[in-house]
């Protein structure tokens, strides 16, 4: 299949199911309007993704079993992470298919991707080329030099902007091969170069680094779980059989958010779901339902988050319901 999927999106969850063939999950954590947009080139064994928003986002994602993802920020703001890891403009991300990991930015960020199957992989790098790579799919993340990035940014951005300008079918098929031999002799210059450069900037101790995001994945499990009826701090730490200083340091450090800010931030995710599935539900019931205290308390922590009432999130879906 070749083509050219776009998608704009408001809403954590239509952004979560945007990529086709990846498993995503987005948490807002940011206050005000989400608007984020998703370009993926479809190719025979291969696509080229570009992918934008404005908010503080925490991203949990499983890339496609069978391929491997090389991943660049296009803009990134500070602060932000790939599983605890800084990640900045001059990060490469070289990912499995079917591993979860986390990305967590405090604010915009721009992403460009290439994702290419193993069959493909094995037919176009050479032994040493594997080699690399292999080593590469160990650290997940590397630190290479300014220009290799910027090499491997501006040719992504050529490669999209010449699909964009001639999308049909047949010119995607006919560019596609060329693309991504191209994106990936850029990525392989990034490899060589982050030999050179091992360890820099990385974390003093990765496998601590490993112990806090697992907690903090652990924690979001418990409040997913207990969604209806939350938890309190005290209860979710004894839990995770930890203390409280240790888990608001571990959220602080993969989330860039308190676990307060981070399950209310489900809470109110939740209660967005359920008004869109069933916008005429009454709005009290619903704030009780998922814990609030108040219909008002909640109408107030919704709106801070999202710019809008929660009956205006269910309004236009009945105006869509009637016409």
């Amino acid at each position: 299949m070749t083509g050219i999927a776009r998608h704009q999106a408001f809403d954590s969850d239509e952004l979560a199911g945007a990529l086709a063939g990846w498993s995503q999950d987005y948490t807002q954590l940011g206050r005000g309007k989400l608007q984020a947009e998703l370009l993926q080139v479809l190719l025979p064994d291969a696509s080229l993704i570009f992918e934008r928003s404005n908010l503080h986002l925490h991203e949990n994602m499983a890339p496609p079993a069978g391929q491997v993802v090389f991943g660049i920020p296009l803009n990134v703001s500070d602060d932000s992470s790939f599983n605890g890891h800084t990640l900045s403009r001059d990060t490469l991300l070289v990912l499995e298919g079917g591993q979860e990991m986390e990305i967590c930015a405090p604010g915009e960020i721009g992403m460009l991707g290439l994702t290419v199957s193993r069959q493909l992989l094995s037919r176009l790098l050479g032994a040493h080329e594997q080699e690399l790579l292999e080593q590469a799919l160990q650290r997940r993340r590397l630190d290479i030099s300014p220009a290799a990035a910027q090499e491997l940014r501006n040719d992504l951005c050529n490669s999209i902007g010449t699909f964009e300008r001639d999308e049909r079918s047949a010119g995607v098929a006919r560019h596609g091969m060329s693309a991504v031999m191209s994106a990936l002799g850029c990525v392989v210059q990034g490899l060589d170069d982050a030999q050179c450069e091992r360890g820099a900037r990385l974390s003093s101790n990765p496998r601590a680094l490993e112990q806090h995001r697992r907690l903090v994945l652990s924690a979001i499990e418990i409040m997913q779980a207990n969604i209806e009826g939350p938890l309190s701090i005290i209860e979710l730490c004894q839990a995770l059989n930890t203390s409280h200083r240790t888990l608001q340091y571990c959220f602080r450090q993969i989330c860039q958010a308190t676990p307060l800010q981070f399950f209310l931030s489900l809470r109110l995710a939740e209660a967005r779901r359920r008004l869109k599935l069933a916008p005429q539900q009454n709005i009290t019931t619903l704030a009780l339902d998922l814990g609030f205290a108040s219909s008002s308390h909640f109408s107030s922590l919704y709106k801070r988050l999202y710019a809008e009432q929660p009956s205006l999130t269910a309004r236009p879906q009945i105006g869509a319901e009637r016409s």
